[in-house]
Formats: structure tokens, sequence, C-alpha cells
């Protein structure tokens, strides 16, 4: 009698033992099936999402949003708004309300031009795009100008690459408007400010023997103000 209860003790425990080592084996084929893209068997598909990475620096003109601006009006009002900073993603000014996250963007509807830290920023009509600029050099015919741009470096899994995190870069370009028209500069150099102003060769000449007294650089900004400045006077 003994004998005939151990027997059915074993035998019990070989079939959970079996549907257990089937029900492992159902799971790696199905596993195997997923991994194949095999979906004919259980009729729908798997997809896998990276989680989002945090992006490293700002979309932001400057790091701190301690920033004062004179806001001055086409009706020749002065306004002034403290927290305010430059979106480069919108090309628009944004002030903090408080000490809150709310934001406040500016349009240039009614604005002239905006001024932060002695540096002056107007708005253009440029390649159909509203855009931003610091003003380098401002006069009735010639204006030199900076623009501001920001992209998106990816980051990367490999550890020789060294960048885990998305990353913000931000990046500036310079640009002439000359009679109403904007340019880009290609580099900061002699040959391609002359190509713009587009001068004869009487002021080329002068232009030339401004920079050699003067020991002029075009590669600096001020030194492009300099000539700009020079040349609006002859």
């Amino acid at each position: 009698m003994r004998y005939l209860f151990l027997f059915i003790t074993l035998l019990i425990f070989n079939s959970n033992s079996f549907s257990q080592n089937n029900t492992v084996s159902a799971g790696s084929q199905a596993s195997e099936n997923l991994n194949r893209g095999n979906d004919l068997s259980y009729g729908s598909s798997m997809t896998f999402y990276n989680p989002k990475r945090f992006t490293e620096g700002t979309y932001h003109l400057f790091e701190s949003w301690n920033n004062t601006a004179a806001i001055y009006t086409l009706s020749e009002e002065k306004l002034l708004v403290k927290r305010i900073n430059l979106n480069l993603k919108r090309n628009s000014f944004e002030a903090k309300m408080n000490d809150s996250d709310s934001i406040f963007s500016f349009t240039f509807n009614n604005i002239k031009k905006i001024v932060i830290n002695d540096k002056i920023y107007k708005n253009f009509y440029y390649n159909d795009d509203n855009r931003v600029y610091e003003m380098l050099y401002d006069s009735d015919q010639y204006k030199f100008m900076k623009g501001f741009k920001v992209k998106v470096i990816s980051g990367s899994a490999n550890p020789m690459v060294n960048r885990p995190n998305d990353k913000y870069v931000r990046g500036e370009e310079y640009f002439m408007m000359i009679n109403g028209s904007i340019s880009p500069v290609k580099k900061l150099k002699k040959k391609y400010i002359y190509r713009l102003l587009k001068l004869n060769s009487l002021n080329s000449s002068k232009l030339d023997n401004y920079i050699e007294l003067n020991s002029l650089s075009l590669k600096k900004e001020l030194d492009i103000v300099k000539l700009l400045d020079y040349y609006n006077s002859i």
C-alpha cells in the first residue's frame, strides 16, 4: 500500500513537471518568434521605444535669466522688463513672470528695438521668417548684424563618444543689410565684405589704405564696424 502511494505521488509530480516544461518551451518559442518578427501565430507585433534622453545646455541666448531689457516701442515709449532672454528656437524674446515657470513671449509688432547689456536687438524678415539680430553697425544704408542659431547634437550610448545625453549647441552667423536687402556674410574676410559692398576700384583702394593705416583685421567684429563707419563717411 505504501508503494502504491509513492507511485501515485511520483506520477503527479512528473505530470506537473511536464506541464511546467511545456509552458517554458512555449514561452521560449513565443520569444523567438517575436525576435524574428514572426507574428503569424500571435496576430500582433511588438515595438520598443528608447527612453527620452536628458538634453544638456540651453536653447536661450543667455545662460542666466538675470537680465533687464529696455524695450523701445514705435510710439517712442520705453519699458523696462526684468528676467528676459532670447529663445533661439522661436527667435523671440521671453520674460519669466516673477520666480514661477510662467513665460511671457514678446512679438515685435509694436517694438522698435530691445536693448540688453548695452547691445541692441532688432527683428527683420529674412528667408521667409522673422528673425532677431544683434545690431553691430546700424546706419540707414548699411547694417552689420549678428544672427543666432541652435541645434541638438544627439547623444550616444557608445562610451568612446563620451556623449551620453543630447546637447544644445548654439552658434552665430553674420549678415549685411544694404539698402534694405539682407545677405549672409560667408566669412569674416575682406573679400566677402568687399563683395557685398560692391566696391569699385577707387573705393577698394581707399578701404585698403584705411585698413593698413589702422591695422584692422576684418576677422574682428569691431574692426568691420570701424571700416563700415569710415566707408559710410566717404
